[in-house]
């Protein structure tokens, strides 16, 4: 049986039996920003337990990668069951790693290369790392791997000649499979260090190549599923029959997680795969409104609700942005969107007293404000108010705006009384990195500024309501983009 071939069975086989347990990722890394080149690829690969951390929360993706943890990552990654096997029986893990690398034929002693057991703490070059990597993968995978663009023309990067023929052999063979694209000054550092972000990413690359090659293998996993908010079980560990490439959201059933909601943000993996048998699949609880509209569904289901009644269910009103429900409740037209004339929208405005933190000597002590808003959702403000003043963040607010009629032709809902202004200086209104209002937002230093996961952004979208610093932008980057930090509204405007 050729080395690829027996490879290939030791994947079937193996990843069949192999149990880890997938780490809580809701930390992620200290030294790990999702601007980073190589995030996804990271967190998918310690998702999947192929990959750890260093230590102290971090990653350090740009450190260079020693013989004993590529070869570690490697056959957890394509011998995961050679490397259980040698683990449990009390080796070392870069000695099981090694040890799982030659047993499964990845680490070949005809290859010839420089790495024993007393030496996995040196480091491995790219070229070296590119041998290891094209023993991974099938037979059949230049056949049955469908390669999307271009690929690399390997005779081209500059360091080509200084390759030998091994190395040029398994360079040209990741190339053509569109794995390795070479470096930014037109190399390939074929002696250069490996770097963790780089071979983790070209693992994970290899394994998307094994995994399309054996899409629909029958594999037994075991699934454990998991509370978002609490990271606790919801269900016992489910133990199933699936296949490579099987959607894991899609596994179980909307029975048996009435009200929750897949918690894509928390997981990495999306697929079955041939590197792991365990997942952890985090679920999130409904909000209120959401159990509202699966209840309204079962309604639908039994013949108790028809689908015309939808639009006007009230679950819509603690859905954030505008819809006919709320617009019903603002102006008694379910197609009305804002007042005509500023006699009109003061006829439905009151004003209320709201409870809040203020900062006095350094001190939180309570206080109130004034605040006029819509009569219609007066109340769910004050509810509102009074549950971030609850809340153990004890946020501070010095000012605060609400209705303020800015003219017939404004399509701000300002005119309307559903939209807040808070701590407005501290909190700027920001368009493509030029300052409109205000004159600062600073989350991580000054207590008035309104951060991302703050108690108010949290509290403010419980009720359906929309925040202006990431309402209409991506992200809360200030250079591009609209941003209004100090903006909270009922209809998203």
């Amino acid at each position: 049986m050729s080395v690829k071939r027996r490879t290939q069975c030791l994947l079937l086989a193996g990843a069949l039996a192999l149990t880890l347990t997938v780490p809580a990722l809701a930390a992620g890394y200290s030294d790990l920003p999702e601007s980073h080149w190589a995030y996804s690829d990271l967190m998918e690969a310690s998702d999947l337990g192929i990959i750890q951390g260093v230590g102290n929360g971090q990653m350090a993706p740009s450190a260079a990668m020693s013989w004993g943890q590529f070869l570690t990552m490697l056959t957890r990654t394509f011998a995961p069951e050679v490397y259980q096997s040698a683990s449990a029986a009390g080796m070392a893990w870069d000695q099981a790693g090694y040890a799982a690398a030659v047993e499964s034929g990845l680490l070949r002693e005809e290859d010839g290369l420089p790495v024993t057991t007393e030496t996995l703490s040196g480091n491995i070059s790219r070229q070296d790392a590119a041998v290891l990597l094209y023993n991974a993968l099938p037979e059949d995978a230049w056949d049955a791997y469908y390669v999307w663009g271009e690929t690399q023309d390997p005779t081209l990067l500059s360091d080509w000649a200084s390759m030998d023929p091994l190395h040029q052999q398994a360079v040209a063979g990741l190339a053509e499979l569109g794995i390795i694209n070479g470096k930014s000054d037109g190399s390939f550092g074929c002696a250069d260090s490996i770097q963790r972000c780089d071979g983790t990413v070209l693992v994970m690359r290899v394994l998307e190549v094994v995994d399309s090659c054996l899409r629909y293998t029958p594999k037994e996993i075991t699934l454990r599923i998991l509370d978002s908010q609490t990271e606790q079980p919801i269900l016992p560990d489910q133990q199933m029959s699936s296949q490579v490439g099987t959607s894991l959201n899609y596994l179980l059933s909307d029975d048996a997680l009435k009200y929750y909601n897949y918690d894509w943000e928390r997981s990495s993996v999306s697929e079955v795969s041939s590197a792991c048998s365990t997942y952890t699949l985090y679920y999130a609880p409904m909000t209120q409104a959401e159990r509202e509209e699966a209840d309204f569904w079962d309604k639908v289901e039994q013949g108790l609700a028809t689908y015309e009644d939808y639009w006007q269910q009230d679950f819509w009103l603690s859905y954030q942005g505008e819809n006919q429900r709320k617009c019903q409740l603002l102006f008694g037209d379910p197609m009305k969107r804002r007042f005509a004339s500023q006699d009109e929208a003061k006829a439905a405005m009151t004003t209320i007293t709201i409870p809040v933190w203020k900062l006095q000597g350094g001190k939180k002590v309570g206080s109130t404000l004034s605040l006029t808003v819509h009569s219609a959702i007066a109340e769910d403000v004050k509810q509102i108010f009074t549950e971030i003043y609850n809340d153990p963040e004890q946020f501070p607010i010095h000012d605060i705006g609400g209705y303020s009629w800015r003219g017939d032709s404004a399509t701000g809902e300002h005119n309307c009384g559903t939209a807040i202004d808070i701590n407005a200086n501290e909190n700027y209104q920001i368009r493509d990195g030029q300052v409109l209002v205000g004159s600062l937002w600073e989350p991580d230093s000054n207590p008035y500024s309104i951060s991302p996961d703050s108690s108010v952004v949290r509290i403010f979208a419980e009720h359906g309501w929309s925040w202006g610093g990431d309402a209409w932008a991506y992200d809360s980057d200030d250079s591009q983009g609209y941003h209004d930090y100090m903006h909270f509204s009922y209809m998203g405007g």
